[in-house]
């Protein structure tokens, strides 16, 4: 789903669960368009508005004015929509924004000095491709719509993630597609690059082991140090609906100030394809999968240093 905040107000819209069955035993997707909103004090949700259509597997970026829900798709295919999600007196207030110049889902976005920056995604459905190609949006002038910048100079990518920390934009991780026997399959990777709108894109050092579809955009220390929290690490990826034991329950952190890979530990609760916001000095990571096809309605967060 989308999650985010306008303000003080967390907001959450939009998603897919099974909600007869799960995925590996049969059941269909549902889409939702429900969209929900938490703020301080609240012991609740409130369920405050509907988004223009039901859909999913987009970014989401929380800028001044509110939550953007960009791209995505939903039972017709991927979209270049994109909407700004903004809260007052309990309701929620959905405005269409300049449309990203192609259909992507399965992106990631991070906000860097006022700009939203989205990379990777899927421009087909059934993971037939994926891409590099980046797109800038200044919040401050979105008449000016999307612009495109320099492709990541990587692999192309999809379900990976995005932070922003200090000045500087970090792509790390997630799924690539290689040929295989004429057809297309999944490949994780151990890629790291980052930023700065001076300079470019720079490789950073490989990650220690792939991640892909962890809480996005990752959470970031006080110091800089960017948190991957769970996610699919591929070692769940041969499964059957009774062996597959969940996602990655370690954490992986990235040290910008040395530029070095650490273990961060266990976490309490695993997740992955799901995203993740800065809220009350704590960093939420709303719903996302326990397993492939079986949704979390839960909500966490962590309080770093």
């Amino acid at each position: 789903m989308y999650a985010g905040t306008c303000g003080e107000t967390m907001i959450c819209a939009g998603g897919t669960n099974f909600p007869d069955k799960p995925m590996l035993e049969g059941g269909a997707k549902t889409w939702t368009d429900r969209i929900f909103t938490l703020s301080p004090g609240e012991s609740a949700w409130t369920e405050a508005g509907t988004l223009p259509a039901p859909y999913a597997y987009g970014a989401s970026a929380s800028i001044k004015e509110g939550l953007l829900c960009i791209g995505g798709c939903g039972r017709e295919g991927h979209r270049k929509d994109v909407y700004l999600l903004s809260a007052a007196d309990g309701a929620v207030t959905v405005t269409l924004f300049p449309p990203l110049p192609i259909a992507l889902a399965y992106t990631a976005a991070a906000v860097l000095d006022g700009k939203v920056y989205l990379t990777g995604g899927c421009e087909r459905p059934g993971e037939q491709d994926c891409a590099n190609r980046v797109f800038m949006l200044d919040a401050s002038q979105p008449e000016q719509g999307w612009q495109e910048l320099d492709p990541l100079p990587g692999r192309g990518r999809f379900l990976h993630q995005m932070a922003a920390a200090d000045g500087v934009l970090y792509v790390l991780g997630g799924i690539g597609l290689r040929e295989e026997d004429g057809k297309q399959v999944r490949e994780l990777l151990t890629e790291a690059w980052s930023f700065t709108p001076e300079h470019g894109w720079t490789r950073l050092p490989e990650m220690p082991y792939a991640i892909a579809a962890a809480p996005t955009p990752a959470p970031v220390s006080r110091n800089g140090v960017i948190y991957l929290l769970g996610g699919d690490d591929g070692s769940g990826k041969k499964y059957t609906p009774q062996t597959n034991p969940g996602f990655n329950n370690q954490s992986l952190c990235l040290d910008t100030a040395a530029m070095a890979w650490h273990d961060a530990g266990p976490i309490a609760a695993p997740r992955a394809v799901l995203p993740c916001c800065a809220w009350q000095g704590r960093f939420a990571a709303v719903n996302g999968e326990l397993k492939p096809g079986r949704r979390s309605p839960e909500v966490w967060s962590i309080t770093l240093s």
